[in-house]
């Protein structure tokens, strides 16, 4: 009967219009039993409607109830609790007590592996937000362990998403974007709607940091659409202030002060200090930008007590440089200079060298550890293999009496039992190698099917878009260089052009000499083949000046872009190579010899697909050998987007 009970409490608890009713659940403790009381408690301490005095009193009364029950498992899933609505709060070094406080419980009664998942990760997003960004790592890879090993996926969602904003935090932008979209695929995948938005949010951020502000605003207001959807009044007020952060850098003031506003304002209802400090920042840096200099001050005096106070140095950091932004422009240029050296003196606190390196250190002991627990459970495996050979040797002995014989019987299946081992051990290593080839020469699909059926069949794609390009004038400047100098230079172009198209979703097909193909839409298909073929192009372009900049030798490249109908399949049977066939490919290829340098130039298919999305300059009609006129168009301002 009491089984029953619980399954209607829990079955109420979970349907939200249930969940929404706070005074029932205030009711219905009147008459519970204690272990049903905490159950009641814990809804409450969720509840949206309940203050977070309200919260604390309730957990307290949670925990009180677990003590006097001796139930230590349930009260670190309290301290847990309690730390979530400390950390939702603001109150960043309360919800770190909280957390450990829980770790330690748990640790005491050795409870199982994944109850310690959640806490460490809840661990890890209070570090980050105390800038110890190598404790924040530390933590987060612990937990990702955890929810790997028990088949978690939005436990490792989460933890990819942390783990991509403590690298963000550190401004290393290319792992964060990588685990950003590992999270938001996963979460995609289990229908997260949160999590999305989650996801929509960072990466709008990364694209923020790296300029690329028409991106940035895209995802911002992706991640403002569904936080709507759901009501999520945290998500909602966060995305607020990053689409503000966005019209602020395209000068539209007017706009940026508003949605600040409107965030500040669903902050300061929400009661998170720390987010209150941070939109606080934001609105006093703007108000020097409008030259309003007393409410500037006024906002970025209130923003410094709240993150002094909450030990938040990042917030304390950046307040400073807004101060002596706004000094200067007060003409008061000690005053300017004394918290210019405040922000030079904390930033080096942040990110010295040694915690760096730390973090570094972390992301390749995770790897190393890996690789120890995979030599464990060999061994392991070993162990009982060695167990049930002496149990059989030990069988053949009384059965068969004769000392000697054993001996050459066990002997023999030893011999035979390491030839074996030994045998599979190198034909794992040659698998993988194989593999690892494989998946370098061809596209994960197509490498898959050769080793599941042995071939490949060509296959049509409707909807590819093609990226050619070839360097400038390559021929006469290799020829006055040693041929190592120009395979080096080749190579360090191709590694950044392969890193950029992978974020996109491309795929390298082949290089010739200085010629680099690529594809979006095939062998997977994607919806934002075009864009993201020019997106990649547009960074490619700008990765290229970047280098230019500080590089001896100065490389120019010319760009084709086509979109249309191609085939793809592998060529050979000795050696394989995946190519591409079709007249789109020989299209492209006319986009790029028709281009000029540094230029993307696209074809007219290929235009109305991103026309809506790129800034362009119509070229008019161009006379292609072999295609006749064709009209052609630059993809404008390639510059406005700069690579971290």
């Amino acid at each position: 009967m009491k089984i029953l009970k619980y399954f209607l409490i829990l079955t109420c608890l979970s349907s939200n219009s249930y969940a929404n009713k706070t005074d029932s659940l205030e009711a219905q403790l009147q008459n519970a039993d204690d272990d049903e009381k905490i159950i009641l408690l814990i809804q409450l301490i969720d509840s949206k409607k309940i203050t977070l005095p309200e919260k604390i009193a309730y957990g307290e009364q949670a925990l009180q109830l677990a003590e006097q029950a001796g139930d230590a498992l349930k009260k670190a899933k309290i301290l847990n609790q309690m730390g979530k609505v400390s950390k939702a709060n603001g109150k960043n070094a309360k919800a770190l007590d909280y957390f450990r406080q829980s770790l330690n419980l748990l640790e005491e009664i050795e409870a199982e592996k994944k109850e310690f998942a959640e806490p460490l990760l809840n661990v890890c997003i209070v570090y980050w937000k105390l800038d110890n960004y190598d404790k924040a790592l530390d933590h987060c890879l612990k937990s990702l362990r955890i929810f790997e090993y028990i088949g978690n996926e939005k436990g490792i969602a989460d933890a990819y998403h942390n783990i991509g904003t403590t690298y963000d935090l550190l401004k290393r932008y290319w792992p964060a974007l990588e685990n950003h979209f590992k999270a938001r695929d996963i979460r995609k995948k289990i229908g997260d709607k949160e999590g999305i938005a989650e996801s929509f949010n960072s990466i709008g951020i990364i694209h923020y940091f790296t300029k690329d502000y028409k991106k940035a605003k895209e995802y911002y207001l992706k991640s403002l659409k569904i936080q709507e959807e759901l009501d999520d009044k945290k998500g909602i007020a966060k995305a607020l202030n990053n689409v503000g952060l966005i019209y602020k850098e395209l000068g539209n003031n007017d706009n940026a002060l508003e949605y600040y506003k409107k965030s500040i304002k669903k902050w300061k209802k929400i009661g998170n200090e720390y987010e209150i400090a941070n939109v606080s920042n934001n609105i006093g840096e703007l108000y020097t930008i409008l030259r309003d200099y007393k409410i500037a001050l006024s906002y970025l005096k209130s923003a410094l007590r709240l993150a002094k106070k909450l030990d938040a140095k990042a917030l304390v950091q950046e307040n400073y440089v807004f101060l002596s932004n706004l000094y200067v422009a007060l003409g008061n240029y000690q005053k300017a200079l004394d918290y210019y050296k405040r922000s030079s003196e904390l930033n080096s606190q942040i990110f010295n060298k040694k915690r760096i390196q730390k973090v570094a250190n972390i992301q390749v002991i995770y790897e190393m550890e890996k690789k120890e627990k995979e030599i464990v459970l060999l061994k392991k495996d070993n162990d009982i293999k060695q167990l049930d050979l002496d149990r059989q040797t030990l069988q053949r002995n009384f059965l068969f009496g004769g000392f000697f014989f054993v001996f050459i019987v066990a002997f023999v299946m030893f011999y035979l039992y390491r030839s074996k081992k030994k045998a599979n051990a190198t034909l794992e290593l040659e698998k993988a190698k194989s593999d690892e080839l494989l998946l370098n020469i061809l596209p994960v699909k197509v490498a898959e099917d050769l080793k599941e059926k042995g071939k490949t069949a060509p296959e049509s794609f409707e909807n590819v878009t093609i990226y050619f390009s070839d360097i400038v004038g390559f021929t006469n400047l290799s020829s006055q260089l040693k041929a190592k100098t120009v395979i080096s230079e080749l190579n360090n172009i191709f590694t950044t052009f392969d890193n950029i198209i992978e974020i996109y979703q491309c795929e390298r097909i082949k290089t010739i000499g200085d010629a680099y193909f690529c594809v979006c839409g095939m062998p997977e298909e994607n919806p934002d083949h075009a864009e993201n073929i020019v997106q990649s192009a547009i960074e490619i372009i700008n990765y290229l000046k970047k280098r230019n900049e500080t590089s001896s030798l100065k490389w120019e490249i010319r760009i084709g872009i086509h979109t249309g109908k191609v085939v793809g399949g592998v060529v050979g049977v000795k050696k394989y190579i995946y190519d591409v066939f079709g007249d789109a490919v020989n299209t492209a290829s006319r986009m790029e010899s028709n281009s000029e340098p540094m230029k993307i130039n696209i074809s007219e298919t290929t235009y109305q697909i991103v026309k809506d999305k790129f800034k362009t300059i119509e070229r008019g009609s161009i006379d292609v050998k072999g295609k006749g006129e064709m009209k052609m168009y630059f993809v404008e301002e390639p510059s406005s987007l700069q690579n971290s």
